[in-house]
């Protein structure tokens, strides 16, 4: 079936003398495989049947088990048997960076077989034509994730917005398309990464009048990457209580930029609307049923732009010049064939659930729970909380941070730009010149804290800049280092640094001491601040003494 749009089906009309041509045996094969394929495509969709798992065979090498597929045309894909591919070796992997996450595709492919001459007589000369076709499959590597809102199906229960994506990271968000007043609903914030992606950390504030963000008294949608996590996907949920009046909420961000830091850079990205949701008193299955038989024909049967399928997201480690496979996750945006032998089963076991929950309570409520992060060497903690106004019981568990247990370390480096060079100095900049940073914010928090600033060894070689290879970071006075054999540009800076204890910042300031010849001062600095309890035991100590 070539076309897209399922065209009316013919079937062949036989009698007795009837001529048959090629054409006849043509259109009998393409009356059966349409009207299968459309079968398919309207009462199952696309997705995994059963098999295709991906498993990781070695650290370059993957194997696809056997399996069944039916892709957004509603064509059977097969794999007989397992396969076992290099990575690399696969159609689109591309060489440029393996620190990336790639994706194991399949899609339908078919080709001719058993080449036979024909012998009609209405060709002058014999022609090799194929006896079969062969219905395959064709394994592929997708570099880039879809959209998430391109899936099939998700738009029709609820609404997904790319809010942030670059090479190493992609944020996006859904919302349910209808809840009913009063209710409280999630917003979900999907962060996926690479391996290799520094901390990552997301922000905007929500300004959609009606509705309220119960766990922020500011409306903020956040995400902090828990220290030294190393997962590579992340699901938050962010209980929101919709107001009375009904009708459609624009879903805004206030002053239209949200904040992503990556590590030591921080983006803004240019957010305006990041979605809609309708508050209706209507039932809300019985609206996603009627959405579901009230779409168009055209958008129903329109398959997809690429009829493939996603059959695993593949983490890379990137190690010098080479990668190691890390970690595979099976079928990343949920691409399965549901059967309604199983539909029915997770029907009755949902049921099920639904009569034990109101035979135990009388008014409903919701229970969520949230771990948090607390000074290393206390004792874990664990507090409940109720809230009336949603009707949700919040748990709250605090756990030790890992590591030292008497102070809180932050790191960063920032580049200074001092005066370019001029034709009017001999070494191109002024000896005795200051120059200073904006405030730079150490996520200590409020206080006091001990800030260290060094300079590193700055080479203007290309390759070493891109790999952020420095050799060495000078700190305390530098000067002793001058006219020595450990001298280079980094000896002829002099550093500074302001700490600002209430606003959890500090700036750094440089002053050429020597001869220079570069146009920036590249600084790696360190915050240090002590645990609140080894500050009170200081403080209680001093006030015996």
């Amino acid at each position: 079936m070539k076309n897209l749009r399922y065209f009316p089906h013919e079937r062949n009309v036989y009698f007795k003398g009837k001529l048959l041509t090629v054409r006849d045996f043509e259109s009998e094969q393409r009356y059966f495989n349409d009207k299968r394929r459309l079968t398919n495509r309207l009462l199952h969709g696309g997705g995994v049947v059963c098999g295709l798992q991906v498993i990781a065979v070695d650290e370059k090498q993957i194997s696809v088990e056997a399996g069944v597929a039916l892709d957004y045309l509603g064509r059977e894909i097969v794999l007989p048997e397992p396969v076992k591919l290099k990575l690399s070796m696969m159609e689109g992997f591309s060489n440029n960076d393996y620190a990336k996450n790639v994706y194991v595709c399949l899609s339908y492919d078919e080709k001719g077989k058993e080449q036979v001459f024909s012998v009609s007589e209405t060709v002058e000369q014999e022609m090799a034509e194929y006896n079969r076709v062969a219905e395959g499959y064709r394994l592929f590597i997708k570099e880039e994730a879809p959209h998430p809102a391109s899936i099939e199906g998700v738009q029709l229960v609820e609404q997904r917005v790319l809010l942030f994506a670059d090479p190493q990271v992609r944020i996006w968000q859904a919302t349910p398309r209808y809840v009913n007043p009063g209710e409280v609903f999630s917003l979900q914030l999907h962060i996926e990464k690479t391996v290799q992606t520094s901390r990552v950390q997301f922000q905007y504030k929500l300004d959609a009048p009606g509705l309220t963000v119960l766990e922020s008294s500011d409306g903020s949608v956040s995400f902090l990457e828990p220290v030294d996590a190393k997962e590579t996907d992340y699901v938050i949920s962010i209980p929101i209580k919709a107001g009375w009046d009904r009708g459609t909420v624009e879903l805004a961000v206030l002053g239209g930029k949200a904040e992503v830091q990556l590590g030591d850079r921080l983006v803004h990205t240019d957010l305006g609307s990041v979605g809609k949701i309708e508050i209706t008193p209507d039932d809300l299955v019985e609206r996603l049923v009627s959405d579901y038989y009230n779409r168009k024909l055209d958008q129903v049967t329109h398959a997809n732009e690429q009829p493939f399928l996603y059959l695993a997201k593949v983490c890379l480690l990137q190690m010098n010049a080479t990668y190691v496979i890390e970690k595979v996750v099976p079928v990343p945006f949920g691409e399965y064939v549901y059967t309604p032998a199983l539909l029915q089963k997770l029907a009755l076991r949902a049921q099920k659930g639904k009569q034990v929950e109101q035979g135990s309570h009388a008014d409903s409520f919701r229970v969520t729970t949230r771990v948090k992060e607390i000074a290393a060497g206390d004792k874990p903690q664990f507090d409940v909380s109720y809230d009336n106004l949603a009707s949700v019981y919040q748990f709250e568990l605090g756990l030790p941070r890992p590591g030292k247990a008497n102070e809180q370390v932050a790191t960063g480096v920032v580049e200074i730009p001092i005066e370019p060079y001029s034709s009017n100095w001999p070494f191109g900049v002024r000896i005795g010149n200051r120059y200073f940073s904006d405030e730079i914010k150490h996520s200590l928090g409020k206080g006091n804290v001990y800030a260290s600033a060094g300079v590193e060894d700055f080479h203007a070689d290309v390759i070493d800049e891109l790999l952020s290879q420095h050799e060495q970071v000078m700190y305390g006075h530098s000067s002793v280092f001058v006219d020595s054999e450990y001298a280079t540009d980094a000896a002829h800076f002099a550093v500074g640094v302001i700490v600002y204890p209430q606003k959890g910042t500090f700036r750094i300031g440089v002053q050429v001491k020597g001869p220079v010849q570069t146009d920036r001062a590249r600084i790696r600095w360190w915050a240090i601040k002590p645990l609140a309890a080894e500050t009170e035991d200081v403080a209680h100590q001093d006030s015996q003494e």
